[in-house]
């Protein structure tokens, strides 16, 4: 039980860092979404590539974007690079 309890605490606080580093390097327009809480879990985060049509143009022009995807245990929050 000791040792299933010392594990548990580990993964919390390594959740919790991530989360920390991850507020440190995302920076919102206003600050009304809180990134860091006792409850909230890093799932999976990963970079893609967003896929942009110009329907206005006589030809369909497509350019490309990278976007970053942060799944946590309760909300999807998607990024992109400061230009």
């Amino acid at each position: 039980q000791l040792i299933k309890d010392c594990n548990e605490n580990v993964q919390r606080m390594k959740s919790t860092e991530e989360l920390i580093y991850l507020s440190q390097k995302i920076e919102f327009e206003c600050k009304i979404f809180p990134l860091i809480s006792q409850s909230r879990r890093l799932v999976k985060c990963g970079e893609l590539t967003a896929l942009d049509f110009n329907t206005l143009s006589p030809k369909w022009k497509v350019t490309t974007r990278p976007i970053y995807l942060h799944l946590f245990n309760d909300c999807l929050l998607l990024s992109r690079p400061k230009e």
